[in-house]
């Protein structure tokens, strides 16, 4: 039988890990909307600047969603190795008053 192993405390790290990269792109979100794009002297790139700034929240909003999902996920399959972990050592382990 082949090896495999899933660690509970992996899974949580992965979905942490997943929220911090969706909140560093939220402050990239909110450094974009601080900077200014009036008095670049030129409409094109201003109009450039709105346009990056409309698709970067689409592709945040898109992002988030996908992490909401995986989180909910890796926390479901983490629950579920645990509880069989658990099970499994409780199997193994003789019952008290019995020999």
């Amino acid at each position: 039988m082949a090896d495999f192993t899933v660690s509970p405390e992996f899974l949580a790290k992965l979905a942490k890990d997943l929220k911090g990269c969706g909140d560093e792109l939220d402050q990239g979100l909110k450094a974009l909307k601080e900077a200014s794009r009036d008095g670049l002297g030129f409409d094109f790139l201003e109009d450039a600047g709105k346009h990056f700034q409309e698709k970067w929240e689409y592709g945040l909003k898109k992002v988030r969603e996908c992490v909401k999902v995986l989180d909910e996920g890796l926390e479901k399959a983490r629950q579920s190795y645990a509880g069989t972990e658990q099970d499994i050592a409780k199997a193994l382990t003789p019952a008290r008053g019995r020999s």
